[in-house]
C-alpha cells in the first residue's frame, strides 16, 4: 500500500507551527529577562555612590557609639532621594544592627557578606545582587560602603511598594508589548513559511507528476507490447487451425473437424476474456470510477468463489470478520488470484486459500505449489512501478489496481516452492 506522497508536507507545517510558537514564547521570556536585567544593572550602576555618600557625609557611626537619631535622618533623606531605597546599618560581620521599620518585617538579620565584599572590591562597577533582609528568597540590587572598620552601610533598591508598582507597569505595558511583538513575529514567520512550503510543494508536485507521466508512458508502452504478444499468440493458433480446416475441407474426419473447431473456439474465447479484462482495467483507471464500499463478511465471498472451483483447500474460511470494501471488486480480486494459482500450480500441487487475523486486520493468502514466480512478477506486484513483468499479467494488474484503490496492503513472495499472494484488510465492527 502506497502512502500519500505529500503527507510529509503536512508534518512540516505542524513542526514549523510548533517550532515558531516555542520560539515566540522563548522570545517573550528572553525579552523579559533581558529588559529586567538591563534595568537592574543600570539602576545599580547609577546608584553605586549612594551608600558611599551616606558613609562620608551623614554616617551615624561614631566614636561614642551608633547615633540612632542621625540614622533616622539618613532614612528620611534616602527616601526623598530614592523612594525605592531601603537603608540598613550593619556591623562588621554583616548583621543588621539598625533600620527604620518594624522589627517583625525582618526575616533575616544576616546579610550575604560574600556578595557585599565582591561589590566593594569591584568599586560598584559589577552587576552583583545581594540578599534582602525583608525578602531573603529574592536577590536585590544594592549599594554598599564600609565605615572605618565599624560596619557597613547597605542600601537595597526596590522595596515592596516599588516592586508592586513595577509589576503593575510590567503587566500593563511591557507584557502586552512583548506579546504583540511575539505574535507579529509568529504571524509573519508563519506566512513566510507557508508561502515557501507551498512553492516547494508545487515544485515537488511538478517534478513528481513529470516522473509519473514518464513512468506511466513507459508502463503503457510495455503493457501494450506484452498485451500485443499475448493477444497475437492465441489469435495465431486460432488462425492456423481455421486455415487448416479450410484447406483440408473434405479430407478431415468429422472428429478432427470438431476437434479443430473446438480449439479455434477456445482460443477465441481466450482472446475475448483478455479483451474483457483490458476493458475492465481501463474502466477502473478512469477518473470517474468510484468504489462502492460497504461492510460485509469477507469469508462469505471466499466461500462463494471457492464453490465454483474444486480441489482448493480453505483454511479458517469460516472467520466472521467484517471488512469495509467494494464487494464486487474484492470478489474480482479473489477470483483473479485463484485463477492465477490454478493456472500455475503443478500437477497434484496444493492450492490453499487462508484467512488469519493480525493486529486488527484480516489477512487473505492465496498459495499454490508450482514453478516459482519470476522475480520480475514478484518485484512488480510488490509495488515497484518502474518494473514491468515479462508477461502482461492483466489479472494481477486488476488485483493491484483494486487493492491500491482500497488502500489495502498487498504483496507476493516465494517460499520453498510455494507461491503466495496476500492482501490485508482492516476489520470493522
Amino acid at each position: 500500500m502506497k502512502q500519500e506522497p505529500f503527507a510529509f508536507f503536512r508534518r512540516i507545517y505542524v513542526v514549523v507551527v510548533l517550532l515558531i510558537a516555542v520560539l515566540g514564547m522563548l522570545f517573550i521570556g528572553v525579552t523579559y529577562l533581558a529588559t529586567t536585567s538591563f534595568y537592574a544593572a543600570s539602576t545599580q550602576l547609577l546608584n553605586k555612590d549612594v551608600a558611599g555618600h551616606i558613609a562620608k557625609f551623614t554616617s551615624p557611626y561614631g566614636r561614642e557609639g551608633f547615633d540612632r537619631q542621625k540614622a533616622d535622618s539618613v532614612f528620611y533623606q534616602a527616601m526623598v532621594i530614592s523612594p525605592s531605597a531601603e537603608v540598613y546599618f550593619l556591623d562588621t560581620t554583616g548583621r543588621v544592627i539598625y533600620f527604620h521599620g518594624d522589627t517583625s518585617e525582618i526575616r533575616s538579620w544576616q546579610v550575604d557578606m560574600e556578595a557585599l565584599r565582591r561589590y566593594l572590591q569591584s568599586g560598584g562597577l559589577r552587576f552583583i545582587s545581594g540578599s534582602d533582609p525583608r525578602d531573603p528568597e529574592r536577590r536585590k540590587i544594592f549599594s554598599a560602603a564600609s565605615v572605618e572598620g565599624l560596619g557597613y552601610i547597605y542600601v537595597i533598591f526596590g522595596n515592596q511598594q516599588y516592586r508592586s508598582v513595577a509589576q503593575m507597569l510590567v503587566n500593563s505595558r511591557v507584557t502586552p508589548a512583548a506579546l504583540e511583538a511575539a505574535l507579529l513575529i509568529v504571524v509573519v514567520s508563519l506566512v513566510i513559511t507557508v508561502v515557501y512550503i507551498r512553492r516547494a510543494r508545487r515544485r515537488f508536485e511538478l517534478i513528481e507528476n513529470t516522473k509519473r507521466a514518464v513512468a506511466s508512458e513507459k508502463e503503457r508502452r510495455d503493457f501494450m507490447t506484452n498485451m500485443s504478444h499475448d493477444l497475437r499468440t492465441p489469435l495465431a493458433i486460432a488462425r492456423g487451425y481455421a486455415e487448416t480446416l479450410q484447406l483440408k475441407r473434405g479430407e478431415l474426419s468429422a472428429g478432427q473437424e470438431r476437434e479443430y473447431g473446438e480449439l479455434v473456439l477456445g482460443k477465441i474465447r481466450q482472446v475475448e476474456k483478455m479483451v474483457g479484462q483490458i476493458w475492465e482495467l481501463s474502466k477502473m483507471e478512469a477518473a470517474s470510477f468510484e468504489l462502492r464500499r460497504e461492510p460485509f463478511v469477507f469469508s462469505e465471498v471466499v466461500q462463494e468463489v471457492l464453490n465454483v472451483k474444486g480441489g482448493i483447500t480453505c483454511e479458517n474460511c469460516e472467520d466472521g470478520a467484517w471488512v469495509n470494501a467494494d464487494v464486487s471488486m474484492m470478489e474480482r480480486v479473489l477470483q483473479n488470484l485463484v485463477v492465477n494459482a490454478v493456472a500455475y500450480a503443478r500437477a497434484g500441487g496444493r492450492i490453499v486459500v487462508s484467512l488469519t487475523r493480525d493486529n486488527g486486520e484480516l489477512v487473505c493468502r492465496v498459495a499454490n505449489e508450482g514453478e516459482a514466480l519470476g522475480e520480475d512478477i514478484v518485484t512488480w506486484f510488490n509495488g515497484v512501478d518502474v518494473v514491468r513483468p515479462k508477461k502482461s499479467a492483466i489479472g494481477l494488474s486488476i488485483v493491484r489496481r483494486v487493492l491500491g484503490m482500497h488502500g489495502f496492503g498487498y504483496g507476493a513472495e516465494v517460499r520453498e516452492g510455494v507461491n503466495i499472494f496476500w492482501f490485508r484488510m482492516p476489520m470493522v465492527g
